[in-house]
Formats: C-alpha cells, sequence, structure tokens
C-alpha cells in the first residue's frame, strides 16, 4: 500500500510540474534517490553552485534527524523556495519524502533583489538566483495541494488526514561563503545549470517522440515546463514564435523515424496555420500538448521502422493511398517487382502479412481520426479506404476489442483533459 501511495504522489507533484523524491536514509544520494528525483538534486543544484562542498546527503539527513515523524511540514527555504517534508520512520525503512522546490506566487525581479540581499550575495549571483527562480512551478493553490497531499498520505501515518506543520530554515548549514565572481565564466553560473538541464528535458521530449510514446513524452513535457525562459512568453507573439520553433524542431526529429516527408510536411503545414490563428497564450500551449500527441500518431502509422528500401517504398505508397483501395499486385508492379515476391518480403521482413500490417495502419488511422476530427463513423471508414461501415466497424472492433464509437467515447475524454 505504501508504494501505491507514494506512485500516487509522484503522479500528483508531476501533474503540478512539481519534482516528488523518495530518499532512504542512510544511503548515498545517488543510490536514494528513486525515478523521478534521481537524475535531479534536491534543491535542483542552488546550494551545489552556492558552495561546491555541499552534499545533498547530510541536508536530507538533517531534515530527517529533525523533522516531527509522522507529520506533514511545509518547509521554507532561505531562496524564498518552499517543500512539503514528509520522513517515514518505520523498523524496516527510513526514508524522506519531498515534493518542491516551488513558487507560492510567480518570482519576479524585485523579490529576487530581496532575497539577493537578504542573502547577501552581489549583482552577478542574483541574476543567477532569479534565473534559478524562473524555473521552479508555482503553486497558486498552496492550501488546497497541501490538504489533497495531507489526504493522500495519511495513510502512511495511521490517520484520516496527516498533522501538519510550517518550519522556516534556521541555519545555513551546507552553506559556505563562496560565491562565483563576475569574472567567473557564464557556464559556471546557475542560469547556465538551469539551460543544460532545460536542453536535457527537450532531448528527452523529442526521444519519446522518435518512438511515438505519447504517454512519455508528455510526462516529459510536464518536467520542461517547470523551466519557464523569463520575457520569451510575455506575448502572444513570443509564445507562437516558440510553437513555431517547436513545430520545426518536431519536423525534424520525425525524419529520424523514417516517416515519409509528404506526412510529415501535412501536419507541419496544418500546426503552423493553428499556431498564427490562435487568440491567447493558453491556446498556444494547449495546441503544443496536441501536437506532441500528433507527431506521436504519425510515427506510430507511418515509420516504416528497420526494412529494406524497396519495403519502405512500398509502405510509403500503400500510406499515401490509405482512404483509396490499396492492392499488393499494383503496389509490386510500380515497383518493378512480382506480387509473390514482394508478399514474402513482406512477411519476411515484418513478420506479418501485407493485408495484416495494412488493416493494423487503417485501424491507427480510424483511431486517430476518431478523436482528433469531428467526424462521423462512416467518414472515418470512407478516410481510411473502408466504404462499408459494417465491415469496418467489425474490423476495427477485432482489432482493439471495442467498436469505434465506444473507442472515440474512452478516448476523447482524455484528449479533452489533456
Amino acid at each position: 500500500m505504501q508504494a501505491d501511495i507514494e506512485q500516487i504522489l509522484s503522479l500528483i507533484a508531476g501533474s503540478y510540474n512539481t519534482a516528488f523524491h523518495r530518499y532512504r536514509i542512510g544511503e548515498s544520494t545517488e543510490e536514494a534517490a528513486e525515478e523521478t528525483g534521481k537524475e535531479e538534486s534536491f534543491d535542483g543544484g542552488i546550494r551545489r553552485w552556492e558552495n561546491p562542498e555541499y552534499r545533498d546527503q547530510r541536508m536530507i539527513q538533517g531534515l530527517f534527524d529533525t523533522l516531527e515523524k509522522s507529520q506533514l511540514t511545509l518547509y521554507f527555504d532561505r531562496f524564498g523556495c518552499r517543500y512539503l517534508l514528509f520522513p517515514v520512520d518505520r523498523e524496516e525503512e527510513r526514508a524522506l519524502l519531498s515534493i518542491g522546490p516551488y513558487l507560492a506566487e510567480p518570482s519576479t525581479r524585485e523579490g529576487a533583489s530581496a532575497l539577493q540581499k537578504a542573502l547577501g550575495w552581489d549583482n552577478a549571483a542574483g541574476g543567477s538566483l532569479f534565473e534559478y527562480r524562473n524555473t521552479l512551478p508555482v503553486l497558486l493553490d498552496e492550501q488546497s495541494f497541501i490538504l489533497m497531499i495531507r489526504r493522500i498520505a495519511a495513510p502512511l501515518a495511521g490517520e484520516k488526514v496527516l498533522p501538519f506543520q510550517e518550519r522556516q530554515e534556521q541555519e545555513r548549514s551546507e552553506s559556505a561563503a563562496f560565491l562565483p565572481s563576475r569574472s567567473e565564466r557564464y557556464e559556471q553560473s546557475m542560469a547556465a545549470e538551469m539551460i543544460r538541464a532545460r536542453y536535457r528535458k527537450e532531448n528527452d521530449l523529442l526521444d519519446a517522440m522518435l518512438t511515438g510514446d505519447d504517454e512519455k513524452a508528455a510526462a516529459v513535457q510536464r518536467e520542461l515546463a517547470r523551466f519557464r525562459l523569463p520575457g520569451r512568453f510575455s506575448s502572444l507573439r513570443g509564445a507562437q514564435n516558440i510553437a513555431i520553433i517547436f513545430n520545426t524542431l518536431c519536423r525534424k526529429n520525425l525524419e529520424r523515424a523514417s516517416v515519409h516527408p509528404a506526412f510529415i510536411d501535412q501536419i507541419s503545414r496544418g500546426f503552423t496555420e493553428r499556431i498564427n490563428s490562435c487568440v491567447n497564450e493558453k491556446e498556444v500551449v494547449s495546441l503544443q500538448r496536441e501536437m506532441i500527441r500528433s507527431y506521436c500518431s504519425v510515427v506510430r502509422q507511418c515509420a516504416a521502422g528497420n526494412v529494406s528500401p524497396l519495403l519502405r517504398s512500398v509502405m510509403d505508397q500503400a500510406l499515401l493511398s490509405l482512404d483509396g483501395e490499396v492492392s499488393l499486385h499494383a503496389l509490386a508492379e510500380k515497383a518493378g517487382v512480382g506480387e509473390s515476391y514482394l508478399s514474402a518480403r513482406f512477411r519476411e521482413e515484418t513478420g506479418k502479412t501485407f493485408s495484416s500490417w495494412l488493416r493494423e495502419k487503417r485501424v491507427a488511422r480510424a483511431k486517430d481520426l476518431l478523436v482528433r476530427k469531428e467526424l462521423s463513423i462512416a467518414q472515418v471508414a470512407e478516410q481510411i479506404g473502408m466504404l462499408d461501415v459494417s465491415y469496418f466497424i467489425r474490423v476495427f472492433k477485432k482489432e482493439t476489442g471495442v467498436t469505434p464509437g465506444e473507442w472515440r467515447k474512452a478516448h476523447k475524454y482524455g484528449m479533452q483533459k489533456g
């Protein structure tokens, strides 16, 4: 039950773009951090940047030793960041659960300047502090979030609602007088660390899209949203420019998946037009989420995979003609080979017959049309080359276990919610 609750906590934190860490006490930080916290430090790297001698392990051990057990603590640190901390203290295991860092209100230069003065930092270090705080998620309705965590995590302490307290960081333990001077190279700044982290997440997102895994891509995108770019989303035009750049990256990325340029161009042009017609920044952000799902769908439907040039050409021709009649005989004739030879090569390279592969691709296209287009079942059938609606429904149910209408009902909600 504990593992299930912790997984739910991780998912909830992720939905708010907030990091969830689970540290086992008594082990090194690298061994103790699991899954979502594995590649990131406890605080996003600000303490290590401030002091090269800082170690998460000592910070975590100190928090575990001083926090009230079986109680949720809202922890405020000296950088104006907030954490929700819960020590798990059992005979079989001791761990610290952490959600954060996050902010309760958007970061401003004025707020960062006030913190800079309180910390005694110079202007160069203050600039990096501002950049760091700009990467953190903002929980405007913090009280509701805390109450939700208190209720969900309560069984870990045998309670209906977790007891709760607030605590301010008192000492600068693990801190030092070290601060980079203005003469330090830019690569050593906290701002540069944030940029590197953002680039890693962007590459993770493109890699996930390359496999057609839209769930993984969406999860990475939520993490990427934590790395906000100050000033670049200050207007609708700015948001549209970022979306156009992202659309271009996605288009170039799909070339690596051996997707026919015709499919890439079609989806890319469609999104360019829609980006330019957005009327507010929220609409642009929503469109970027749809962009990820759509490009992943194209990979699943159209990527040729590791096949010979002959088969790749035949597959592309079949997919380009998916809304009409597609025959192995016509494809073989166009490729300049015999039908029986092409049939044998198809089975040899894919492990499937041509007809079963074609049926899978038609159903895959139908799935996409059912949730992304306001089309009737008959119109969907027509667009995948099946004019007999009853036959289409039978084939779709055989492949998926549900009717087209049931598929649309189950997945349309998820699309709107996402």
